[in-house]
């Protein structure tokens, strides 16, 4: 018991460390895209690459506890290559895409709805039971994520934000899908050669396309705070953002792992009150209290009727 509580509490801890590491990746994205310094193809591109390029270095470097060097049944090899060009092509590049067109409040918003596509499709093709519970835990996450952001004062950057936050809910739904279509998938393989096998596979199915915005940037030009925050992108948002996924998918359902994109928005009001760009007063502390019991609630209902 003792043991199985410890695992489960290490893939909420998990998932919650990812989903900070999302929730800073937004505004740092896009201030790295007004810039104009580079296009946001070509930083996906590069994004891309940096984390595939991440998990080679340090599968010679990491234990065979963490790199387990599993291989892959040759019949999961096309299931492998659908799931990269989910989660990684679709969901990173469609992300990025649609945060240079919209702001970082609205795609973070975007990100939050991913529960509620989980949800669904784990009703209809997984058979998981839509309780009371459950529903009130995604109305109210929801609820106070959207009442944190409508409570920002944040002026609006964005350059056409419907085209924006329409990718970014793209992308939230491919998200979902993976996370419901893949779940043998992800319990079947280790989290690092999982991860390490996406990122390859997109490396040469996704990044092709953003090899000419690639030769078009200028990196010479970068400063010291626009390398800091591509590597920011690279190593914290992606290669350990991306291997806490499937840490977390182990041990937790599909619903509850999707329910901590809510903390994203939260994260992100913390960080512009530390910065000095907001504030944060009754009506946020609110939000912010709504989102914790939302995720309180789905994850009672998971263990009562998920297992």
């Amino acid at each position: 018991m003792t043991e199985k509580y410890n695992s489960r509490l290490l893939a909420h801890i998990a998932i919650l460390l990812a989903n900070l590491g999302w929730g800073v990746m937004s505004p740092i994205s896009k201030d790295v895209m007004l810039s104009e310094a580079i296009s946001p193809l070509a930083l996906s591109g590069v994004r891309i690459t940096g984390g595939a390029l991440l998990f080679f270095i340090f599968s010679f470097l990491l234990p065979e506890s963490v790199n387990t060097h599993q291989k892959i049944d040759s019949r999961d090899w096309w299931r492998l290559a659908a799931a990269s060009l989910l989660i990684i092509s679709a969901n990173q590049g469609l992300f990025i895409l649609g945060v240079g067109m919209t702001n970082p409040i609205d795609s973070s918003v975007m990100s939050s709805l991913t529960p509620v596509f989980t949800m669904i499709l784990a009703a209809v093709f997984l058979h998981f039971s839509m309780t009371w519970l459950k529903i009130s835990g995604v109305v109210i996450g929801l609820g106070g994520t959207l009442l944190l952001v409508s409570s920002s004062d944040q002026s609006s950057i964005a350059t056409n934000p419907l085209m924006g936050d329409l990718l970014c809910l793209a992308a939230q739904f491919c998200a979902a899908v993976y996370y419901v279509a893949f779940s043998d998938i992800i319990r079947k393989y280790s989290p690092y050669t999982l991860m390490k096998w996406l990122f390859y596979i997109s490396t040469f199915t996704y990044v092709p396309f953003c090899i000419p915005a690639i030769l078009k940037t200028d990196f010479s030009a970068f400063d010291l705070k626009l390398w800091g925050e591509i590597a920011y992108i690279i190593i914290v948002a992606t290669f350990i953002g991306y291997l806490l996924i499937p840490v977390a998918q182990r041990q937790l359902k599909p619903t509850v792992v999707s329910m901590y994109n809510y903390l994203q928005p939260v994260f992100a009001a913390i960080i512009a009150v530390t910065i000095g760009v907001g504030t944060f007063g009754w009506l946020k502390a609110a939000a912010t209290l709504m989102v914790f019991i939302g995720i309180a609630l789905v994850n009672r209902s998971a263990e009562h009727t998920e297992g």
